[in-house]
């Protein structure tokens, strides 16, 4: 069994950002502070590192999905210059209002289901009295009471901070 840390992408990860609502572009890519440091921290505890993203601005036609692919590159490549990595991305581009037909539709990934969960739970049995959620949303904490996980809303600044003064790592 794994100890998995789900983190919510826009909101956790990167700086959400008012005048955008959703974060296509690498120039406005900008990362949470203290992320870094929360990645190389939760991986020397022996956590795999799983982003968990709803991404339905491919849906609504407000960006391709390559656009989604290229971002996580560029996400991954500044990990590496940093010396740390996350073990996964996985993202839902559907939803059932969508404008694009091929992704229009209500998928089991798009939180607050667990289909993102369901797939990671496939490739490493997660542990889930030790692993948890981090998310900005409402619907990222009904996801994590769904996978029966904590679930922990990040509303602050400092991501390390903030896992360090919950001391919900033991």
């Amino acid at each position: 069994m794994y100890k998995i840390a789900f983190l919510d992408r826009d909101g956790v990860i990167n700086k959400s950002i008012k005048k955008k609502k959703y974060i296509s572009e690498v120039k406005y890519f900008k990362l949470t502070a203290g992320l870094i440091k929360s990645i190389k921290y939760l991986k020397s505890l022996n956590y795999k590192i799983v982003v968990v993203s709803n991404q339905s601005g491919v849906a609504r036609g407000f960006f391709k999905i390559t656009d989604v692919y290229r971002l996580h590159k560029y996400f991954r490549e500044l990990l590496t210059k940093k010396n740390t990595n996350i073990d996964k991305i996985i993202f839902c581009p559907f939803h059932k209002d969508g404008l694009i037909k091929k992704y229009k539709k209500n998928s089991n990934l798009r939180k607050p289901k667990i289909g993102m969960f369901n797939i990671v739970n496939k490739k490493w049995k997660v542990d889930k009295k030790k692993s948890f959620m981090i998310g900005d949303q409402l619907t990222d904490m009904q996801f994590a009471k769904k996978a029966k996980i904590k679930g922990f809303l990040f509303k602050e600044k400092n991501l390390f901070t903030f896992i360090k003064n919950k001391n919900f790592i033991k």
